[in-house]
């Protein structure tokens, strides 16, 4: 039976949320206050949660800022729930890494449609990972294909098919050839561990290029670089922190 934690401060809404989750063969696992929310799905790893942005001690963007920095718990499906839908709320939330928001009140229908979606898309992608070699602990080579799992979809991407990546906060755009990005829920420095060194190299905090892609290179007189990649539309520009390894690996 698949697991749903539910945290919200309403009794009344939390009961009665839980008593529908019961109905339709879920386990409900509910919490009043963000805290006690964020300790049990740590604890516990429920399927899906299911948060209200406004609790009495920390807010539903807190938590899951706070669980999108845990390997063990970044990739469960979250939604939000809410009373109001503004647009600057929701680009917060999808910025966070949000999967979806609900509004109150809660209509039956709609939040278990939007769980089933969650948790189907998860299943799915889950089991083409098993398919991809994908090994964390051994950097990869240029010929191996990578799991990308973007949308709720799964794609099979070849490395050497990479253009660069670019950090979005706990997110990457993953730029490939054919001007297609996906947006990946994984954090920079993980790409920079596993990627091959003889093609990938680290050229900002933020940005990662892959050299069989570099189209032309401008010396900066601050000792820095303008990139220009094959199939992407803009310079990146690489720090003084990591200029010095770009040096090295492609002018000597």
């Amino acid at each position: 039976m698949e697991t749903v934690l539910f945290i919200e401060d309403d009794k009344a809404l939390r009961e009665n949320f839980g008593k529908i989750l019961s109905l339709n063969n879920y386990y409900p696992i509910l919490a009043e206050t963000g805290e006690m929310g964020l300790r049990l799905a740590k604890k516990i790893l429920p399927d899906l949660i299911i948060c209200d942005i406004m609790l009495p001690d920390i807010d539903g963007y807190q938590i899951l800022k706070e669980l999108s920095q845990t390997k063990e718990t970044q990739t469960i499906p979250f939604i939000f729930l809410t009373a109001k839908a503004e647009m600057e709320d929701l680009r917060k939330g999808m910025n966070l890494g949000a999967d979806d928001y609900l509004t109150k009140p809660i209509k039956t229908k709609e939040v278990l449609q939007a769980i089933r979606l969650r948790l189907d898309k998860k299943i799915k992608v889950n089991e083409m990972a098993a398919d991809i070699k994908q090994d964390e602990n051994q950097q990869l080579s240029i010929e191996d294909s990578i799991l990308i799992s973007s949308d709720g979809k799964a794609h099979s991407v070849n490395l050497n098919e990479i253009i660069c990546i670019i950090s979005a906060g706990v997110y990457s755009n993953i730029n490939i050839i054919n001007n297609k990005v996906f947006l990946v829920r994984k954090l920079i420095k993980e790409w920079e561990r596993i990627l091959p060194e003889k093609c990938f190299i680290r050229v900002h905090r933020t940005a990662i290029i892959n050299t069989n892609h570099i189209k032309s290179i401008e010396k900066s007189p601050n000792h820095t670089f303008r990139i220009f990649l094959k199939d992407f539309d803009r310079a990146i520009i690489s720090s003084h922190k990591f200029s010095k390894r770009l040096r090295e690996k492609l002018f000597q």
